[in-house]
Order: structure tokens, then C-alpha cells, then sequence
């Protein structure tokens, strides 16, 4: 497979040019997802945008909700499809992060429907929420937290992350999280996972793959230093 060469005038040297797969993922999150997500972008071979609900600070719940209703995803990802250019052939994908939550299955379904146009489209959602994913980073089996809902889910990862779930520290453990969201998928093959149940390793893997082992490593060696830049902002 070949990478297009992205970033290339007449003004930029040819050796400062380099190849690169983008990785456009669409959240309904504002938070944990692209927090999550952005820091991959910029490692060699690797570009990330992160397609974001628009919210304002003066909305209340219910309006941020709706913006990040898996409608309004679809709206996003649209509008980036129009303006920028994903080919399979040159390693580009997109990736649609939702939850089961509470939305209505037409919603979702919609969404899937988009997504599965095109062989390097994807959809990966979380049974109930983000949260799953997360877990499955320091845990193989969610079966004993009792988790129903999504606010279930946030107060499992709560309790089991002393200050509070961070991004930088869950990061170095994501080939655990891939293995163990993996081994939990009973239905690999279809894109609604079960309840405790994610198929964001999909995406997870994804990266990995395109990243190749050394580079993860220097990546998560690179954490700490990232952390100290983050800290300074």
C-alpha cells in the first residue's frame, strides 16, 4: 500500500517532507475521546484530526447533549468529507466514536449506514459509554463493577482511579486495553457491541498498526515529556 505525501510545495524541502496516514475521528465526546486520540498526531507516519461536537459554555445539559447525538456526528463528518479527501488507497480512514448511551437506535443505525459506504469508514461504539474502553486498560473482566448505565461506567472508573481517570497515564496501556476489549468482543464480526462491551480496540489497533512497535514505544517514552509541555499551558 502506498502513503500520500502530504504537506509538499515548492518551498518545503523534499527530505522535510514525509509520508503519513490521517486518522480523522469524529467524537461525541469534548473531552475524554480527543484527549485521548490527539496526542498520536504527529508521530511519524501518523496524522491526527479530531472531528469535535461544536458546544458553547453557555448552553445548558440537554443542548450539548443533542449536539453530540451521533445525528449530529454524522452531520460533522459529513461536512469534513466535503472539504478534505480520505482515500483508502493512500492509508486514510475515518473513525466515528459513539456511545450506546441513550440515543435512539435509528440514530445509530443511520450512522452505520453512512460509515459502511466505504471500506476505510468505520464506526466504533461503546456499550454504554467511553468509560468501557478505558476500563478495559487496567482490567480484563468489567463483569463484577456493576455496570448498567453510563453513569455506572464513570463512577467504576472513578473508584478504581485514585484523583480521577488521566489520559497521559492510560496512554502506555493501551495494547492491554486492545487485548482485553478484544478477548471481550462476543460479536467481533458485527459493529453493536454487548453491554461491557467496545470496539474502539478497532481503532486502537489501527493506530498500533500504522505506528509499528518502535514507534510506540518512543511514544510512550515521550509521555512524560509531553506531560511537562501540557502542564506549562
Amino acid at each position: 500500500m502506498g502513503f500520500k505525501v502530504r504537506g509538499y510545495t515548492r518551498e518545503v524541502p523534499q527530505e522535510k517532507v514525509r509520508d503519513y496516514s490521517l486518522f480523522a475521528i469524529a467524537t461525541e465526546g469534548t473531552e475524554r475521546e480527543p484527549d485521548y486520540f490527539r496526542l498520536f498526531d504527529g508521530i511519524d507516519r501518523i496524522k491526527v484530526d479530531i472531528i469535535e461536537p461544536e458546544t458553547s459554555d453557555d448552553e445548558d445539559a440537554s443542548e450539548k447533549r443533542k449536539a453530540s447525538s451521533p445525528s449530529k456526528v454524522l452531520e460533522k463528518v459529513k461536512a469534513y468529507i466535503t472539504e478534505n479527501q480520505l482515500s483508502a488507497d493512500d492509508g486514510d480512514s475515518l473513525w466515528c466514536v459513539i456511545d450506546v448511551d441513550r440515543w435512539p437506535q435509528e440514530q445509530i443505525e443511520e450512522l452505520h449506514a453512512f460509515c459502511a459506504q466505504k471500506d476505510n469508514w468505520h464506526l466504533v461504539i461503546s456499550n454504554p459509554c467511553i468509560e468501557i474502553w478505558l476500563l478495559y486498560h487496567t482490567r480484563a473482566d468489567l463483569s463484577d463493577l456493576g455496570i448498567q448505565t453510563a453513569k455506572d461506567a464513570k463512577q467504576a472508573l472513578d473508584r478504581i482511579e485514585k484523583g480521577g481517570y488521566y489520559y497521559i497515564k492510560y496512554l502506555p496501556l493501551m495494547l492491554d486495553a486492545i487485548e482485553n476489549a478484544q478477548q471481550a468482543d462476543s460479536n467481533p464480526d458485527g459493529y453493536m457491541p454487548k453491554l461491557l462491551q467496545t470496539k474502539v480496540y478497532q481503532l486502537g489497533r489501527a493506530l498500533y498498526e500504522r505506528m509499528g512497535k518502535v514507534r510506540f514505544e518512543k511514544f510512550v517514552a515521550s509521555l512524560p515529556s509531553i506531560e511537562k509541555e501540557i502542564l506549562k499551558q
